[in-house]
């Protein structure tokens, strides 16, 4: 064989130098290659780790909202709280009038007469009131007059001539006034006995009002016809359905509050799971609910597969014909600082059990329900369970069916 060699010294430099740098390059990428791979093992092996340890569920956030309705058909003069108030017991929601007391005719023949009574007298006080006023202001300016009059007297700058006109009309003022406020108390009462009547056809429940005064706030007050919705708990206001002077038709919803006692709202966690999953959990099951990656808790069972939902559409795998789902329904857990937020209705959380510990506490299970064809539904406290339990302690529920069933 013939013996390759180098012309030259410099040659066989160059030539070591790239042999050199492609083992380096090729240690390099053996190296990049096996992170590659170390890392998709972790991940492979992390991802068959978690569906072995964890099944995850998808469910939602319960939590009542108390909404404002009404049982009659209602005006709104004035709504007194907007999205995000606060409110505690006693606060005022809004003011209304019974839409019943507005009659629908627009001709002024159809009015009843109490009403156009009412209306005139209001004007006639509210005249009378006008005069009483100018009255007070004449009367104090004719006081002023004789201050001044009494001073150019001592001064030598007047004479009494001036000063006894002025006392003449100054009597005469007082007069006037005195005579109109006794006016105004009798236009008073019977501005007041209107009222009363106006009241009367108002409870009779016949409609008195034009159509036009539905604005008119101030008169529906003056007239007493105003009614109040008042807070019975504390909580935040989440919606307003209507503006004010808006009629709202019965049934239809006004205000949406979210009560700060969650608890007493049905607070819960409704987990969806498909019956071939059921064997993950039990009733002394503990979940961690997940609402994203820095707010989870912990939740425990409290209603276990009595009901079904079909699964919401985003919900649903697209290769699945599987669509409706056994519902399990979860307490929050006591103890735990949690985000308001997280805690409102329909917010999306994914519910994750620990297989191993859920297995291990299903051995422990005895309150498990169970229906036997013969004796119906047995729970722990029936007497065929514990006619059993005397006999045999350790007897599961599950047991008990079998005994009874030889």
């Amino acid at each position: 064989m013939r013996e390759f060699s180098f012309s030259s010294e410099e040659r066989q430099n160059d030539i070591e130098s790239i042999l050199k740098e492609r083992k380096r390059k090729i240690a390099t990428q053996q190296i990049v290659f096996t992170v590659i791979l170390i890392a998709i093992l972790i991940i492979i092996g992390l991802w068959i780790g978690k569906n072995i340890l964890y099944t995850e569920f998808d469910g939602y956030i319960n939590a009542d909202l108390n909404t404002l309705r009404h049982a009659d058909d209602i005006y709104v003069l004035e709504v007194n709280k907007k999205v995000g108030d606060f409110i505690v017991p006693g606060d005022t929601l809004l003011s209304y009038v019974y839409s019943n007391i507005f009659y629908s005719h627009e001709s002024t023949d159809s009015e009843p007469t109490v009403v156009i009574q009412n209306r005139n007298m209001r004007v006639d006080y509210g005249l009378a009131r006008q005069d009483l006023e100018v009255l007070k202001v004449r009367i104090k300016e004719l006081k002023k007059q004789l201050e001044t009059e009494d001073h150019n007297i001592r001064f030598g700058l007047s004479d009494n001539l001036k000063k006894m006109k002025i006392e003449q009309e100054l009597a005469e003022a007082e007069e006037q006034y005195n005579a109109q406020r006794r006016k105004l108390g009798v236009l008073w009462n019977a501005l007041d006995q209107t009222k009363k009547a106006v009241q009367k056809t108002y409870n009779n429940n016949s409609g008195f009002l034009r159509v036009q005064d539905m604005r008119n706030v101030e008169l529906m007050k003056e007239l007493g016809l105003v009614r109040y919705s008042i807070a019975v708990d504390s909580g935040i206001v989440t919606k307003v359905y209507v503006p004010e002077l808006t009629l709202v038709l019965r049934g239809e919803p006004i205000i949406s509050l979210q009560s700060f006692d969650l608890h007493r709202n049905n607070l819960s966690v409704v987990t969806y799971v498909m019956p071939r999953e059921m064997k993950h959990i039990n009733r002394n099951t503990q979940a961690e609910v997940i609402v994203n990656d820095d707010v989870s808790f912990t939740a425990s069972v409290l209603m276990l597969g009595t009901r079904t939902e079909e699964i919401p559409g985003e919900l649903r795998s697209t290769l699945s014909r599987d669509h409706t789902a056994v519902i399990v329904v979860m307490g929050v857990d006591t103890g735990q600082v949690i985000p308001f937020w997280t805690l409102v209705k329909n917010i999306p959380v994914r519910i994750r059990i620990n297989n191993i510990e859920s297995k291990m506490q299903e051995d422990d299970v005895t309150d498990y329900m169970m229906f036997h064809t013969t004796y119906g539904l047995i729970r722990p406290d029936d007497k065929y369970y514990k006619t059993v339990q005397k006999e045999q302690p350790d007897t599961t529920l599950r047991d008990t069916l079998l005994i009874l069933n030889e």
